[in-house]
């Protein structure tokens, strides 16, 4: 992680974010595993799931690129990585994936 000095700030419009947050209200529901790491979160997702997963990861890298926002797939699972170097970011991340960050 190397975003510890991009400012917190995010580009999309008020209604964009409201949607985003829905959105991944939405895919942390059918998330199998959600746990924090140091500096962020890891989701896990049934691969079924990976075209949402990486659609809504690329929205959000794009309006928060303060985060940093990673995926990665198995045969049959899609991780996804979020994560800050800047403390201040934590409670955006956790608002995202519903878990506090460590």
């Amino acid at each position: 992680m190397t975003n510890t000095h991009i400012p917190i700030a995010c580009s999309a419009t008020a209604d964009a974010s409201a949607k985003q947050l829905v959105d991944w209200t939405d895919l942390s529901l059918v998330s199998n595993d959600i746990r924090s790491l140091q500096g962020g979160v890891a989701m896990v997702f049934d691969v079924a799931h990976a075209e949402a997963v990486e659609a809504l990861a690329a929205r959000e890298r794009f309006c928060c690129s303060f985060l940093s926002i990673t995926t990665s797939r198995s045969a049959d699972k899609i991780r996804l990585e979020i994560s800050s170097d800047n403390p201040d970011a934590y409670p955006i991340i956790s608002q995202i994936a519903g878990v506090p960050v460590a």
